[in-house]
């Protein structure tokens, strides 16, 4: 499962909400905000993974571009 980045944030969210869904066997809900959505996700994701390599960076754009590639990382092997 390749994760990729759409044209808007909301569409990669969206969709990336789906695929850890189904790969993870879990809930990855949206939230009314962006960010609410990549802090939600953030702590589940680091609690899958076992260590704190999600975080948060200085923009929604910076965060979503630094999971794409851990994501693509962890689920592409």
């Amino acid at each position: 499962m390749y994760f990729r980045q759409y044209t808007t944030n909301q569409d990669t969210l969206k969709e990336w909400s789906r695929q850890l869904s189904i790969v993870n066997k879990g809930n990855y809900p949206l939230y009314d905000t962006e960010d609410k959505t990549l802090s939600h996700w953030k702590n589940i994701l680091n609690q899958n993974v076992g260590m704190n390599t999600f975080d948060l960076g200085s923009s929604t754009d910076a965060t979503i571009n630094a999971w794409k590639n851990k994501l693509n990382n962890i689920y592409n092997k």
